[in-house]
Order: C-alpha cells, then structure tokens, then sequence
C-alpha cells in the first residue's frame, strides 16, 4: 500500500443492516464471519460501534482479530456510560442488574452508577479488549462525546480522569459542542489532549450554531482520526429525525478531495492518520471510503483512476 499505511480509511460498522441490506456485500457473505472477512479485504481498519452499547465479551475480540488480515486495526469506540451518554438497563451485565434497580426511564447514567462499580466495569471493558491490544491489533480506544457536553472545569477535570486510566491504549477524543472549540477553551483542551498524548478527532458534519468545525489539529505522536459524519444538514435539524435520515448523506469528490491538505499535514505530523466514514446509511460510508482511498492514491479498483497527483508515497 503506498505510504506504508500511513493513511488508514474505513468505516464505523461493517454489520451495521442497512449496509447488510445494500447488497454491498456478496451473497455468499452469509455470516458475521464472512462479512467481516470480506470487509477485511477491501479495508485495513474498521470501527467497533457495538461496544458503544454494551460491554463486549473477550471472546468477541479474539474472533474479530482471527477474521481479518495480519495487521487489520480495530478502533473501539468507549461504552456510552464511559462517555456521558445513558444506557438501556438491559444492557448492563447481569451482576450488576442485581446489584441496580431498574430505573423507571429504563436507562442510567454514569452517575447512577455506585461509586464503588465503576471500576469494576472500566477493568471488564479494557479486559474484553486487551486480546486486540497484545496483539497489536488496536488502533485507538474513541471517546465520543454527546452534544450536551460543553467545555467546562467539570468536562476538563473528566478528560484528566480519561488520560489517567486509558494507558496503554491509545485514545482519541471526539467533542460535539462548539464551546470547546472557541477562543480560550480551544488552547486549554487542545493543550491537556497534547499533554496527555490523546488525538482530537476532527469531523466532518453540517456546520450548525453547536457544531465544532473542520479543524484537523494534531494533538497526539501516535496518529490522527477524522470521522465523517456527513454533511445532511436537514437530517440534523429535524425534529425526532431518525438515524437514517441523518446520516442519509452521500459525499462528492471535491468534498472529499477539500481533506487532501489536512490529511497530508496531519500524516507528515502524526505519521498516521485513520479516516473513518460514518455516513451508514446503505452503502454510502463504503462507498465514499473506498473512493477517499483512490482520490487519496491509497488503492483504486481496477479500472478506477486517481485524480490528480495526489498520492501519500514516501
């Protein structure tokens, strides 16, 4: 691959069922196996969702590790009771629904957690993951954020903790409120993630009054993430959108392509950079990540060609 894999470009599922359902995927692709062994062809890095919802078993990472090729990364987005989100009660492990009373909204947050569990869950979740770590076959642990998070001492003083617990994975911060991006805040957050060696995830998505930007800064030595949300502006404003409605968003080359030089700096700085799409709706974050590839001259399908000189060789 040229640039030495200096420039990793997937996806955030590859079982989400809308891109099951696209028919991207052969039909002899049957099973979770062989999905993610087809994904594993086209693709050297993918995201884990699914851990954002529950705690995974261990024997899922070492089945994940043995499906894909030799140097395959996986990135693992945090459980959303690590990151400020609520959970169904449903989800959490059976011990502790013993432990909880099922709250009457049927979701809990971290702050509902006993003070005394919260631990015990952080060692179960980096427990499940630490197969993928041994075995190098880990790219970055993804602290996502939700928009309700704005910059305060509080959020500050979480991202310290957050710095503290994670070594050795390597871990990547997504904000989704403009506050920690504007004057003041922006110098503050950006110097604890460089202290802390931890990547600011930039993103891709509509540009609405709580959006953070474009802005690609680099803030860790060992790599930089991008995500891509999609740019459907009418699906993030409407009111009780889906999920499919919002992320219903399929990129032109020239929006791709408005990446070229951020990407380029931030590979030259970190020395790897994982673009990962977002967009799942059908087969359009494939799409799109495949086509990023040839744009980027990181690998074409045959017969499809490079604009320009844009290629990441050594």
């Amino acid at each position: 691959m040229p640039g030495g894999g200096r420039i990793r470009i997937g996806t955030c599922s590859w079982a989400d069922r809308g891109l099951v359902a696209s028919g991207w995927y052969p039909p002899s692709a049957r099973t979770a196996a062989a999905r993610l062994a087809f994904y594993g062809a086209a693709f050297d890095t993918v995201e884990v969702d699914s851990t954002f919802y529950a705690i995974p078993e261990q024997a899922s990472a070492f089945q994940w590790a043995a499906r894909t090729p030799p140097g395959f990364l996986f990135n693992v987005k945090a459980w959303g009771l690590f990151t400020w989100h609520s959970v169904k009660y449903e989800t959490l492990p059976e011990w502790v629904r013993h432990e909880i009373p099922r709250p009457e909204s049927g979701r809990l947050d971290f702050q509902g957690l006993p003070r005394e569990l919260r631990p015990v869950l952080w060692k179960r979740f980096t427990s499940a993951l630490e197969p993928l770590r041994t075995m190098d076959r880990m790219g970055y642990l993804l602290f996502q954020l939700p928009p309700k998070a704005s910059f305060s001492p509080v959020m500050m003083r979480y991202l310290e903790r957050v710095a503290e617990v994670t070594p050795p994975f390597r871990t990547a911060v997504e904000v989704r409120n403009r506050s920690w991006m504007e004057k003041g805040n922006r110098e503050s957050f950006l110097s604890l993630l460089k202290g802390a060696n931890m990547a600011y995830v930039a993103v891709d998505e509509p540009e609405l009054d709580w959006t953070v930007g474009r802005d690609f800064p680099v803030t860790a030595t060992w790599g930089a993430v991008a995500r891509f949300h999609g740019r459907n502006r009418e699906g993030w404003t409407k009111k009780g959108a889906t999920v499919a409605e919002k992320f219903r968003y399929n990129y032109s080359d020239g929006e791709l392509l408005s990446w070229e030089g951020a990407v380029r700096d931030a590979a030259e700085r970190a020395g790897k950079v994982f673009l990962m799409f977002n967009n799942c709706y059908r087969d359009y974050a494939v799409k799109n990540a495949l086509r990023m590839k040839c744009l980027l001259g990181v690998a074409c399908s045959p017969g499809e060609g490079v604009q320009g000189e844009l290629s990441f060789g050594e």
